[in-house]
C-alpha cells in the first residue's frame, strides 16, 4: 500500500481554479507519474463562483465528474445540459470527439473530483450519462456508481474499471476484498480515515495492490474508491 499526502500533490492556481493533480496534467509532467494503472487522470478541483471551464474538445477517453460541494453545469455538443450538485455524477466517453464546458454559475464554490479512464479502444460512439444519488444511497455503504460496459443497473464504461463511494460516520468501517490480479487507487474527499493500521488525512490517497482493505472513519468521511485490473498497460 502506498500513501500519498494531499501536500504532496502538484497545486495549480489559476484565480478561479485551484486544482491538485494527482498524475501528470496540463504543465504538470513527471514521468514516473503518469498513471495508475487505468487510472490516467484525477484532479481535485475548487471552481470559484460565476466561473468555469469554456467549452473544450476531448477524444478517446473516459470522463467522470464527482461532485463534492457546489453545483455544477455541464453542457456538450450532443445537446445535453444539466445541473448537478453534492453526491451527483457525470459520465462523458468522449469517444471520436465531443465538445462540453463545465460552469459553477451559483454563488459558492465548487468542489469536484475528476477522473479520466483510458478506454478499452478507440474510435467509440461519445455518449454522456448522469445520476443523481442521495445521501443514503452511499451512507455507511458502498454506493456502486461505474462499472465496466455490460453491467446492470450501474453506469457503463469502456473498460474493466469500478468507482464506488461511501459517506462513513464517524466509527463506522467498511471493507473492501481484493484479489491478487486487482487494485485500488483510494481518494478521501472528506473527512479522515484509517486504512489497515495507516491513517489518511482529507484529500490524501492510496495505492492499494492485491491486498483486502478495512477502512475506518476517524470522524465523518466522504470516500471514493476506484477498482480495476493489474494488467499492465
Amino acid at each position: 500500500m502506498k500513501h500519498i499526502p494531499f501536500k504532496s500533490l502538484y497545486s495549480a492556481e489559476h484565480g478561479w481554479l485551484q486544482s491538485h493533480f494527482h498524475f501528470s496534467f496540463a504543465e504538470y509532467y513527471d514521468k514516473d507519474n503518469m498513471h495508475f494503472g487505468v487510472l490516467r487522470v484525477m484532479n481535485d478541483d475548487i471552481i470559484q463562483a460565476h466561473s468555469g471551464f469554456a467549452t473544450h474538445p476531448h477524444r478517446d477517453m473516459e470522463i467522470i465528474t464527482y461532485v463534492i460541494h457546489g453545483e455544477l453545469t455541464h453542457e456538450d455538443s450532443m445537446g445535453n445540459k444539466e445541473t448537478l450538485g453534492r453526491g451527483s455524477m457525470q459520465y462523458l466517453s468522449a469517444g471520436t470527439g465531443i465538445t462540453h464546458s463545465e460552469y459553477n454559475e451559483g454563488d459558492d464554490v465548487v468542489h469536484l473530483i475528476q477522473l479520466w479512464i483510458l478506454p478499452k479502444e478507440e474510435g467509440l460512439s461519445p455518449r454522456y450519462g448522469s445520476k443523481i444519488f442521495t445521501k443514503e444511497d452511499r451512507h455507511n455503504k458502498w454506493l456502486h456508481i461505474i462499472a465496466p460496459e455490460g453491467a446492470s443497473q450501474v453506469t457503463p464504461i469502456y473498460q474493466d474499471a469500478n468507482i464506488y463511494v461511501t459517506e462513513l460516520d464517524m466509527g463506522k468501517t467498511l471493507t473492501c476484498g481484493l484479489t491478487s490480479d486487482r487494485q485500488v487507487y483510494l481518494k478521501v474527499m472528506e473527512g479522515d480515515i484509517n486504512i489497515n493500521g495507516t491513517e489518511y488525512r482529507e484529500g490524501d490517497a492510496g495505492e492499494i495492490e492485491g491486498e483486502d482493505l478495512t477502512v475506518l472513519a476517524l470522524n465523518d468521511a466522504h470516500i471514493l474508491l476506484v477498482e480495476m485490473s493489474r494488467e499492465p498497460l
